[in-house]
């Protein structure tokens, strides 16, 4: 499916949504990640918690349908999250929005990096099928390098 994406800039009345998303979509990897560690697990959703500094809404037909969060560093672009309603995941949108987080950093001249969490299967594929590798591994996460090439260009700017 080809949906007509549409990022904008987050605002604090985005915060119930995206703390909602973040369960809808994370909870099954981190209960499988720290199975009887409730602490750990309250952990996780606090490190990732909504900021909308850094933060733009994802919207299908003006509805928010996800979020994506990203850190200008000086050595790279760093995709923090990246959340898509479970009702609209495996359409095409993940891809799309990080298309443009490739373009944004090819205009900056930097790779892009992320971490996913190593029971996060769906996500891996998404990633690797990006073209992004792997380049470590800590605490429970594969942390991912993508970087811009003859082979690897970005393309498909969206809105």
């Amino acid at each position: 499916m080809n949906h007509q994406i549409r990022l904008r800039p987050a605002t604090i009345e985005d915060q119930s949504f995206v703390d909602d998303l973040l369960y809808a979509t994370m909870h099954e990897y981190v209960e499988a990640t720290w199975p009887n560690d409730l602490e750990a697990q309250r952990h996780y959703y606090q490190i990732n918690k909504f900021d909308p500094a850094n933060t733009r809404m994802i919207q299908v037909e003006d509805r928010n349908v996800g979020r994506i969060s990203t850190t200008i560093r000086p050595d790279c672009v760093f995709i923090d999250e990246i959340h898509i309603a479970p009702e609209y995941q495996q359409q095409g949108i993940g891809r799309q929005v990080i298309k443009q987080v490739f373009l944004e950093a090819a205009e900056k001249r930097l790779p892009v990096r992320a971490t996913v969490l190593t029971v996060n299967q769906p996500s891996q594929r998404l990633l690797f099928n990006m073209g992004f590798e792997i380049v470590g591994e800590k605490d429970h996460r594969f942390h991912v390098l993508w970087v811009s090439t003859a082979r690897n260009p970005p393309r498909d700017r969206i809105s």
